[in-house]
């Protein structure tokens, strides 16, 4: 399934060296990033998900950056997503 985050950011320097340091193959098996972005004040980001379940991916993100941002975690509807450059197709995880 897609997931979407919304982070609000509590601590823009810990946020911007957690961007820097972490690589896409850390994350548990069954996570994979798909796009983010971080906005120009370093105050909120986005980021789009394929993962088994909301839950298991709030409780990664929660401990990855709990401590500074709050991660706000929702299911993503397959129908009304899109991504560049991939053909059209429901997340099947």
């Amino acid at each position: 399934m897609y997931v979407g985050v919304i982070h609000t950011i509590r601590d823009a320097d810990a946020w911007a060296g957690m961007m820097r340091s972490v690589a896409p193959d850390s994350f548990p098996a069954g996570l994979e990033l798909l796009a983010t972005a971080t906005s120009a004040d370093v105050d909120r980001a986005i980021c789009l998900w394929r993962a088994p379940g909301v839950e298991q991916l709030q409780s990664t993100l929660d401990q990855l950056a709990g401590q500074f941002a709050v991660n706000d975690c929702f299911a993503v509807s397959d129908e009304f997503t899109q991504i560049a450059g991939q053909a059209s197709q429901a997340a099947s995880v």
